[in-house]
C-alpha cells in the first residue's frame, strides 16, 4: 500500500477544499491515487471542484500571439521553477524571441517550434539548454497551441501578467471579410474572457469523451446513494444534474459573464447578427494556465539542473 505523506494530504486540501481528515482517508482509501481521492471525495460530496489533485508548481509565462488579420494565434507556456526568473533579462529575452520566431515561422507544433533557428545560433531547444547553464534553473518550452484556418477570427487574452492564456476561434459566413471590424474583436475577446474566467472543460456536449462523462454520471449517482436517494429514481435524477454539468463545463452553455441572460452561443450569436453576419458562433478554444498538470514533487533540484547543464555541453 502506497505511503499517504502529510504532503500529499495538504495538496489534496488545497485542491478540493475538503477536510484534512477527510483528504488522509480519500488518500488512504485512494492508496496514493490523487486523481482517484478526488472522486472519492466527490461522490461523498466533501470537493467543493473537480479540479485535477496537484496544483501547479511551475512559474514562468504563457504568451498568446496573433497575426495582422487575426486569422491565426498561438500560445507557448515556458516554465521556470521560480517567480524570480520570471523578471530575469536573459529569461524575457528567451521569451521575446520564441513569440518573434512564431510570428515569423508559424509553427504548427511544439516540436516544430523547437525545431527553429535561433537568432544567436543552434535552435530554441538549444537556447532553452543555455539558459538552464547560465542561470542555472530548469527552464523549458513545455506547451504550445494554435488556432486558425485562414478563414476564421482568432482572437486572445491573456491574465495575470501570463498565468493564464486563452486562444477562441469564432466562424460563420462573412467572418473572413470582417476580421480586423472593431466590433467582431471585442466579441471574441469577450469569449476568450469567459473561457479564461469560467474554466470550461468543453466546446460543446458533442465534444465530450464518451468515458468523461460516464465518470461523471457514476460520480453523480454515487452522490445520490450515500444521500440515501431510492435505487429506482437515481437514473433520473443523473440525467438531470449531467444537464446541469453541461451547462458548467461546455463553454457554449455556460451563462456569458457580461450578460447572464444568455448563454455564450446566444450571445455570439447575437452580435453576428446585428454585424450582418450568418451563424456565428465559437468552434474552438484553447486555454493555458501556467504550471497546470505539472505535480508536486520532491526532488534533488541542484542535482537535476547539473544534469541538464552537463547535458548542454554535450
Amino acid at each position: 500500500m502506497a505511503t499517504v505523506t502529510p504532503s500529499m494530504v495538504k495538496e489534496l486540501r488545497e485542491s478540493t477544499l475538503a477536510g484534512m481528515s477527510d483528504c488522509k482517508k480519500a488518500l488512504d482509501e485512494a492508496q496514493g491515487d490523487m486523481d482517484r481521492a478526488v472522486i472519492i471525495l466527490r461522490e461523498r460530496g466533501l470537493a467543493s471542484a473537480a479540479k485535477k489533485a496537484g496544483r501547479a508548481a511551475s512559474e514562468g509565462v504563457v504568451s498568446a500571439i496573433i497575426n495582422a488579420d487575426n486569422s491565426k494565434g498561438f500560445l507557448v507556456e515556458v516554465n521556470c521553477e521560480t517567480d524570480f526568473v520570471t523578471r530575469n533579462d536573459d529569461f524575457q529575452a528567451f521569451v521575446a524571441e520564441i513569440n518573434k520566431t512564431v510570428v515569423a515561422k508559424s509553427p504548427a507544433d511544439l516540436g516544430m517550434l523547437l525545431a527553429q533557428a535561433n537568432s544567436v545560433g543552434g535552435t530554441i531547444a538549444d537556447a532553452s539548454k543555455n539558459l538552464v547553464a547560465k542561470i542555472g534553473e530548469n527552464i523549458m518550452v513545455r506547451r504550445f497551441g494554435t488556432l486558425g484556418n485562414g478563414t476564421n477570427i482568432v482572437t486572445s487574452y491573456v491574465h495575470a501578467g501570463g498565468r493564464v492564456g486563452v486562444l477562441v476561434e469564432l466562424a460563420g459566413d462573412g467572418v473572413a471579410n470582417q476580421r480586423t471590424n472593431p466590433a467582431l474583436v471585442e466579441v471574441a475577446k469577450d469569449v476568450a474572457l469567459q473561457v479564461a474566467a469560467m474554466k470550461p472543460s468543453y466546446l460543446n456536449r458533442e465534444g465530450i469523451p464518451p468515458a468523461a462523462l460516464q465518470v461523471e454520471k457514476e460520480v453523480f449517482a454515487t452522490q445520490y446513494r450515500n444521500q440515501g436517494k431510492p435505487e429506482a429514481i437515481i437514473p433520473k435524477i443523473v440525467l438531470s444534474r449531467v444537464d446541469t454539468w453541461y451547462k458548467e463545463a461546455c463553454l457554449v452553455e455556460q451563462l456569458f459573464v457580461k450578460d447572464d441572460a444568455k448563454t455564450v452561443a446566444a450571445h455570439v450569436a447575437a452580435t453576428g447578427k446585428a454585424l450582418g453576419l450568418t451563424d456565428l458562433r465559437v468552434v474552438n478554444f484553447i486555454r493555458l494556465e501556467l504550471g497546470e498538470g505539472v505535480e508536486k514533487k520532491s526532488v534533488d533540484f541542484a542535482s537535476e539542473v547539473a544534469a541538464q547543464i552537463a547535458d548542454a555541453s554535450k
